[in-house]
């Protein structure tokens, strides 16, 4: 059929994603940050999928355009629409083409623009050597970053007295060194390495005290702390997906499997189709498998297979000398910090093997998947003896199975995973997202996870960092109430009914979300947000018997705008106010900051800077920072004080970018910074970055 092609042509296209479109999207990953359980995690990963998308842009025309539901650029009921438009006229052949298709607005094509390209489908053509190496893109990223301040754990030390307590110093430079290598060919072919060594670890063990040396033995590694390494293929014949080296699993709603972080959007559908395997190309160094994965496709079924073998880090608490081997472990370690003679201890001391499966069924609209598979430690996991941690996994092996699908039905998808551990333990969740209008989305899931729950790689929806002990429900919307205005809204009711570590009885919780989002054009955006959080947490009082539980209420009010004086000038603004409600009385926090950035109309230069001033005397308040590319900075701030930095990137030639930071926090109420090693005798801290980007 003849197809219905707009006649006027639009805005050119952007080389970068629009600076306004993105403010929502790091929004999202800023709020991640700060209800995450875990510290030390690498968010990077997930800002740098973005710019993956812009530097090599999906076709629209392949199977590749599901990535972008699964980045939160587009519903899956947009999705849905851009495929039907291309069964009923074709391939998309210019971007006006899109003005055509229900549901997509200019908000979306813009951030679309960048993105995509318009070509036909090439995932069945065969790759040639020739074509591999005339056409691949390779990209080398060095960086180095450290805090000028020194630190306790770097003060010089009398030989004799490091030998006495070898953990009382870092054994390493202040210096974070990270170099990167990658490859990329069409999409099709990714490869590359990391070396990385973080604050305080030795680069080569030559580098650290003889006396420390001997202690440790050949526990010393030899150089670079971690090394990963990684490739990965796409569409080769029945080949639909091949990692060998470092890779990360995503299978249904990640509550049977799912390694690395996954990206949540509030206010739209939480069903996750994701692409299953993926390379990983990160310093996360807990968060990924190592060995081969596969999947391969014939007709409607997809079969994925796995096998990883790697070491990890653990707390020792047998071990067998003769055997020169640990017997038993505490609890498994994800900061992937080697600072000190007791770190490097625990470094790599248990292999860990994981292996399995996962098969599904999968036509244009329905997915019915299951997934099994078994992870073996050589030494038994026995964490410590405390009555919330009654029903953790104890043990050497672990076999993980569950059931997951998606229906597509018109306006409507239906979702879902169940997940069983090997000690009979379920895990479950359910959702489904409406769209009743055309400016109206409506999600809502209910979970429940049992206590007894075991799983080493889950990342499904919840509260905390966990998928056990915890059942509820979750409401959200999003609804464009008139023209250039959206109003976004979410509840999160939810109780665990067995002790967590912070609520020594059974407990419940509520999460209240309303954000206002107003773009009358593509380079002006504001929003106001209001966030409510009430948790039922243990008291701070010691001098009792046992601990009862109290309310701890929190209420945020944030108010930003992000708009583009002209083609080169773009201007930032947050001010936010947080309160706290618990047992010792009211208490309250605030957050301010400008920021002016300027681009460089032929893109040779840019600069970012920030003044920021926050008071935050109780908790913490938390900002992203813009940054060297493809870092991604969630600033925590705590105390009284104020913020500057500036961030500026230069392209002195087309294929070098050279970026670097600058950063200071003034305090006004301390005259100490940290603790331990980690403490600096002053009431400033300083951290400067310098990045530089090879690209052939």
């Amino acid at each position: 059929m003849k197809k219905i092609i707009l006649i006027f042509l639009l805005y050119s296209a952007v080389t970068s994603f629009a600076q306004i479109s993105n403010e929502l999207i790091i929004e999202q990953i800023e709020r991640m940050a700060e209800n995450s359980e875990e510290e030390n995690l690498d968010y990077s990963e997930l800002i740098e999928a973005y710019w993956s998308l812009l530097e090599n842009p999906i076709n629209i025309n392949s199977n590749d355009i599901d990535i972008l539901t699964e980045y939160k650029i587009i519903s899956i009921f947009q999705l849905e629409n851009i495929k039907n438009y291309q069964q009923e006229y074709g391939d998309i052949l210019i971007i006006e083409e899109l003005y055509e298709i229900e549901s997509i607005d200019d908000r979306t094509i813009e951030m679309l623009r960048p993105i995509i390209i318009f070509q036909k489908d090439e995932s069945s053509d065969k790759i040639q050597l020739r074509n591999m190496f005339k056409y691949g893109k390779h990209k080398i990223i060095s960086e180095i970053y450290q805090c000028l301040n020194e630190k306790d754990g770097y003060k010089n030390i009398e030989d004799s007295l490091l030998y006495k307590d070898p953990n009382s110093i870092y054994l390493g430079s202040p210096q974070r060194l990270y170099f990167r290598y990658d490859y990329n060919y069409k999409n099709r072919i990714e490869s590359g390495f990391v070396l990385e060594k973080d604050p305080g670890e030795y680069i080569f063990q030559g580098n650290i005290n003889d006396s420390i040396r001997k202690l440790l033995g050949n526990k010393c590694y030899k150089a670079f702390d971690f090394i990963s390494f990684h490739f990965h293929l796409k569409d080769f014949g029945l080949v639909k997906s091949l990692s060998i080296g470092d890779y990360k699993l995503s299978f249904g709603q990640g509550l049977t499997m799912g390694s690395g972080l996954a990206f949540t959007a509030k206010g739209g559908s939480l069903l996750r189709r994701s692409r299953k395997i993926t390379a990983s190309k990160t310093a996360n160094e807990g968060l990924y498998l190592r060995g081969i994965a596969g999947t391969f496709n014939y007709k409607n079924f997809e079969l994925s297979v796995f096998y990883s073998n790697k070491k990890r880090d653990a707390n020792i608490i047998v071990y067998d000398s003769l055997e020169e081997k640990p017997l038993k472990i505490s609890s498994l370690q994800q900061s992937g910090l080697h600072r000190t003679y007791n770190e490097i201890l625990d470094r790599r001391v248990i292999r860990q093997q994981l292996y399995g499966c996962n098969l599904s069924y999968k036509t244009a609209n329905f997915q019915l998947a299951y997934t099994i598979h078994k992870t073996d430690l050589n030494a038994e996991l026995d964490p410590n003896n405390y009555i919330y941690n009654l029903f953790y996994f104890r043990g050497k092996s672990l076999i993980n199975q569950g059931i997951d699908f998606y229906y597509v039905l018109n306006k409507i998808i239906f979702y879902g995973e169940l997940a069983m551990s090997d000690n009979k333990a379920f895990a479950g969740l359910v959702g489904s997202t409406i769209q009743a209008a055309g400016y109206i989305d409506l999600t809502i899931l209910y979970r429940n996870y049992d206590k007894r729950y075991q799983c080493l790689y889950s990342n499904a929806f919840a509260s905390g960092s966990n998928t056990r002990n915890e059942k509820g429900w979750y409401f959200s919307s999003s609804i464009s109430i008139a023209a250039n205005w959206k109003l976004i809204t979410s509840f999160d009711l939810y109780q665990s009914d067995w002790l967590k570590n912070t609520a020594h009885s059974p407990s419940n919780s509520h999460d209240l979300n309303i954000q206002l989002n107003y773009q009358p054009k593509k380079n002006i955006l504001f929003f106001l947000e209001y966030r409510h959080k009430e948790k039922m947490k243990n008291t701070g009082k010691t001098d009792i018997y046992q601990r009862y539980l109290i309310n701890d209420i929190s209420n945020v009010l944030r108010f930003h705008s992000a708009f583009d004086i002209n083609d080169c000038i773009t201007i930032k603004s947050r001010a936010e106010y947080n309160s706290y409600n618990d047992e010792d009385g009211k208490s309250d926090a605030y957050l301010i900051y400008q920021d002016i950035i300027y681009n460089n109309a032929h893109k040779k230069y840019s600069i970012a800077f920030r003044y920021e001033l926050f008071n935050a005397e109780k908790g913490s308040v938390y900002a992203h920072e813009n940054d060297v590319l493809y870092a991604f900075s969630v600033g925590g701030l705590s105390n009284k004080g104020k913020r500057v930095y500036i961030v500026v990137k230069i392209k002195p030639i087309d294929k070098l970018q050279i970026s670097s930071k600058i950063a200071c926090t003034f305090y006004d109420n301390i005259h100490e910074i940290g603790s331990g090693l980690e403490k600096i005798e002053a009431n400033h801290k300083a951290e400067a970055k310098l990045q530089l980007i090879l690209t052939l």
